[in-house]
């Protein structure tokens, strides 16, 4: 899975293939098809793998320390900006940024519900960790409004930043790994 999310992160998902997949991983092209069964289901697999424990990889995750509580709060909004930014640095957070902005990620429904599932719980992570409204994980019981009023500022700007800090380009015509 690693290789898989790591060349979404370097091309996309329309121009990674299963072959580039193989040779990154030393996996047989049999395994992959057992186990995958094709490209939409490994980029499935690697999505889901991604997203896992948001608030850990954001560093968002809150104490229950109740003396620890009143500091958190105080640093919690500079917090977020830096720890999205320091997400949209790392693997998940370029894979991600990729995926938004890959043209054939539209034409998988399932990779698509998949992707928007991911900004979902990216908005849920800014929305906990920057009021502590947290049921158990869930911010189901949070209108959306709400949701949004907190959490689209901090994604936007660090959508925003994470863009312009990709490389400006894939080179699909002459690739520094020509696989």
């Amino acid at each position: 899975m690693s290789a898989a999310s790591e060349l979404f992160a370097e091309r996309g998902f329309t121009a990674t293939s299963p072959t580039m997949v193989l040779d990154r991983s030393d996996v047989g092209h049999g395994s992959l098809y057992h186990y995958f069964g094709g490209k939409e289901a490994l980029a499935l697999t690697a999505i889901e793998q991604m997203r896992g424990d948001l608030m850990v990889r954001l560093g968002l995750e809150r104490s229950d320390d109740l003396d620890a509580k009143s500091d958190v709060d105080n640093r919690v909004t500079v917090d977020i900006d830096a720890a999205l930014d320091h997400y949209f640095a790392q693997t998940e957070g370029r894979a991600l940024l990729h995926l938004l902005t890959d043209p054939g990620v539209s034409e998988s429904q399932v990779v698509s519900r998949q992707v928007r599932a991911w900004c979902d719980d990216l908005q849920a992570a800014i929305h906990v960790a920057g009021t502590g409204e947290d049921a158990e994980g869930s911010t189901d019981d949070v209108p959306p409004d709400r949701l949004r009023e907190v959490s689209d500022p901090h994604l936007e700007a660090a959508l925003g930043r994470g863009l312009l800090a990709l490389p400006r380009t894939v080179d699909l015509l002459h690739p520094a790994d020509p696989r």
